[in-house]
């Protein structure tokens, strides 16, 4: 692999750990959920892979389809919709989600995934919770991610040689929104649930920007992936809390002058805010 391929997967997967591990339920809250959306980030960050956006997503889908599964608050993507809500919170689900899709992703830290569940399952009183976490979560887990990952194991190498985006550029941008995001959710009182949809969405998008970035049919001039990512997750969060949610244009990369930096900046914000829309098509709240 030459100079610049490398330096091209390494600045993909900048961006994505930067923007798309995002924290926005810390372990301060002292809760298990918050606890596995950590564990997830680092885990994905620390494994320096180039589709580290894509495994982000299929652990954060697999984790809020589960809830759903139980819930039924919202229309599924990847699961059936149950006939009527199974009752009761599906967080225990959730986390029996997280714990099978990374272990299968990493198979060397199993050990200590089945620590941090033991760790987890202690919170909860229900003597089958540990059993039902295993169970449901190898399952439900397992369909999500099986269909997140699957159509994006196929990263496009020569593509992403060409990208038209600096690791510092990528990273500062990839911070940016991580912070707004996570502000963004953490001030509002929102349901586990809720903010486990908010993490599937922006995650699913940046999945998909990766994936859509070195495609031929958005033009001659290769996407600008920082611009893509940054469109698509003002998209996503203007749409769930307003365009006044945070003052996001102050906050956006300067575009240099020349005009070939122009184009790719231009072809990255059409294809972010077309792939925005696309993702707040999932999850739509059941009347």
């Amino acid at each position: 692999m030459d100079t610049r391929i490398r330096k091209a997967w390494k600045g993909a997967v900048n961006i994505g750990c930067a923007l798309m591990l995002l924290l926005p339920l810390s372990p301060a809250r002292g809760d298990a959920l918050s606890d596995w959306n950590a564990i997830a980030a680092r885990m994905v960050s620390s494994s320096g892979q180039p589709r580290a956006a894509q495994e982000l997503a299929a652990v954060y889908a697999a984790m809020f389809e589960a809830m759903n599964f139980v819930e039924g608050k919202y229309v599924p993507r990847f699961l059936v919709k149950q006939p009527a809500p199974l009752g009761g919170s599906g967080e225990v689900e959730a986390i029996g989600a997280a714990h099978y899709v990374l272990a299968e992703l990493y198979p060397g830290q199993k050990a200590s995934l089945d620590a941090a569940l033991e760790r987890s399952m202690a919170a909860y009183p229900d003597r089958d919770a540990a059993s039902r976490a295993r169970i449901w979560g190898r399952h439900l887990g397992g369909n999500v991610s099986a269909s997140v990952l699957s159509p994006l194991d196929r990263p496009k190498v020569s593509k992403l040689a060409q990208l038209r985006a600096s690791s510092a550029e990528s990273g500062a941008s990839g911070e940016i929104w991580s912070s707004i995001a996570a502000r963004s959710i953490e001030r509002r009182p929102l349901q586990p649930i809720d903010r486990a949809r908010i993490n599937a969405l922006l995650s699913l998008a940046a999945s998909t920007v990766y994936s859509a970035a070195g495609d031929a049919r958005y033009g001659a001039g290769v996407p600008c992936v920082s611009c893509a990512l940054d469109a698509a997750v003002r998209v996503i969060l203007e749409a769930e809390f307003g365009s006044a949610n945070e003052p996001a244009e102050a906050y956006l990369i300067p575009v240099r002058d020349d005009a070939d930096r122009s184009q790719s900046a231009r072809a990255g914000e059409e294809m972010g805010a077309s792939i925005g829309l696309q993702t707040l098509t999932y999850y739509k709240r059941i009347k």
